[in-house]
């Protein structure tokens, strides 16, 4: 029951409970002091008392003799003799009110009426009755609770609404994506199927091109090997104008320690691992007209000489780097026929991936809007609304941020990274296993110093608008925050939605 519901209910008992009084007050029988009137029965006038603890039964003059005889206390409820007691405040006028035995009679007014004095209360104005301006309090207090739950549930019936409406904008948007994803799997498997036939295209023509390349090699090799002995040799390095890099018309030592590699002589199997690379290499830069020759950049001739697992002196050579990187991997020997293809491959595999990445972007959403449906924003979705809303709480330490439904975090104000201290788990708080919608539990943060996760409690109470408005560590790494919203004013007076309902209409 809420809290201004409850304050009624109370000043109609304590009405109820002032007649009674004053009714068993010129009755047969005397008032204990210290005793709610309804346990007055308890202690028939005259008569032996039993403890209420059933160990024992003693004199009705026992009563209040400020001597404890009951192991409960319950034969002093009026005195301060028993540690255990508690003294019985029935404060006419305002709520009644318990306190411990030990304050009775001991100097200072605890109830409002001043019973819990009653030793010296003989004395004029020992204890001032401040019941009334107490109740006059309690009503106003009453009333600015009954004001705040009655804004409060209108804004949240205007939550309900929204919140609803979100969550069927979600559901539509689910079929559409969900739409939208078929036709894009289907566009992917189209693509898929486009790349696979190019890959196997490309691959096709690529072992062509190598199988060219290799008997251009042969070709080569054999029109190096003068003599026929199936090896090149030095002499016959010399004798190959390809050779004359610099073309003075003498083949230099330098060149052909470039080409043998500082070996006497090389077999077939030497050339095409190797020293077919560097005549590609010589062939292909011939190749370049003037203009072309004009353009390329210095290169450093070890640089050439590592790419082809060669070492020499420090010569500068014209070469252009990416026509080196390109004979490197062989690719500007292609054939046109055989680069074109290459390239429709490559872009029917960025085709594809493009296809995937939109299919898994879909997928994604359709995760996301699924999970956030699936939520628990009340019996009457009134959450919904602020899922994922975030609000931020300083303090002398520390920022923290709020996002309702998702997570938790706190920044240093002096500088540091972000920690996380919990991200949204469920309702805290059940009654009869069915959530009570006033606790929220975010688990699973950064791992503390004492080698758990960092989690958070969130207490929820009534507010015209959504704020955090405190944050504490109960123990080290486990925080309580209480924050405010409509959300939960709930109205549970059936006499006072009724008058709701006749305003709005």
């Amino acid at each position: 029951m809420e809290i201004f519901h409850f304050i009624i209910v109370i000043l109609i008992n304590l009405l109820l409970h002032s007649v009674i009084l004053t009714e068993c007050s010129v009755g047969n029988f005397e008032i204990i002091k210290g005793i709610p009137i309804e346990n007055a029965k308890l202690y028939a006038h005259g008569k032996d008392f039993s403890c209420f603890d059933g160990t024992l039964t003693i004199p009705y003059s026992y009563i209040n003799d400020d001597y404890c005889d009951c192991i409960d206390a319950s034969d002093e409820p009026g005195t301060s003799a028993c540690p255990n007691g508690t003294f019985y405040c029935s404060n006419k006028g305002h709520f009644p009110s318990v306190v411990p035995s030990s304050r009775v009679n001991d100097g200072i007014c605890d109830c409002c009426d001043g019973s819990d004095e009653w030793a010296s209360n003989f004395q004029k104005g020992a204890c001032q009755n401040t019941c009334e301006n107490l109740s006059r309090e309690a009503r106003g207090e009453a009333n600015r609770v009954h004001n705040l739950y009655a804004l409060g549930f209108k804004i949240r019936e205007q939550l309900i609404a929204k919140g609803k409406y979100l969550l069927l904008q979600k559901q539509n948007k689910i079929l559409h994506l969900l739409t939208k994803t078929k036709e894009a799997q289907f566009n992917r498997s189209s693509m898929f199927n486009d790349k696979e036939i190019a890959k196997e295209k490309e691959k096709k023509a690529i072992e062509e091109e190598k199988l060219n390349q290799q008997n251009k090699a042969i070709k080569i090799f054999n029109e190096i090997d003068t003599n026929k002995d199936n090896k090149i040799e030095v002499e016959e390095v010399i004798a190959y104008s390809t050779f004359d890099q610099n073309q003075d018309g003498l083949v230099s030592q330098d060149e052909i320690n470039y080409f043998m590699e500082n070996k006497k002589e090389f077999d077939l199997k030497d050339f095409m691992a190797n020293g077919w690379n560097r005549v590609n290499l010589l062939i292909f830069t011939k190749s370049f007209d003037e203009k072309q020759h004009l353009a390329k950049r210095n290169v450093k001739k070890d640089i050439v000489n590592q790419d082809f697992n060669h070492s020499s002196d420090n010569e500068t050579e014209k070469y252009n780097i990416e026509d080196i990187e390109a004979i490197r991997i062989n690719k500007l020997l292609y054939t046109e026929k055989t680069k074109i293809i290459i390239n429709e491959s490559k872009k029917t595999r960025e085709l594809f991936e493009e296809a995937d990445r939109t299919v898994k972007d879909l997928q994604k959403q359709v995760y996301e809007l699924k999970k956030s449906i699936s939520k628990n924003f009340g019996p009457d979705d009134e959450f919904a609304a602020l899922d994922g809303q975030c609000y931020e709480l300083t303090n002398d330490e520390y920022i923290y941020k709020l996002c309702l439904f998702e997570k938790i975090t706190q920044w240093p104000i002096k500088g540091g990274p972000e920690v996380h201290l919990g991200v949204w788990k469920d309702w805290a708080n059940f009654q009869n296993d069915e959530p009570q919608y006033h606790t929220m539990l975010y688990d699973r943060g950064q791992q503390c110093l004492n080698h758990y996760q960092r989690f958070a409690y969130v207490h929820l109470s009534c507010g015209l608008n959504p704020k955090l408005i405190s944050v504490s560590e109960l123990n080290r790494c486990e925080y309580l925050m209480e924050f405010e919203l409509p959300s939960v004013c709930v109205i549970e007076d059936n006499k006072y939605l009724r008058e709701l309902e006749r305003e709005e209409l």
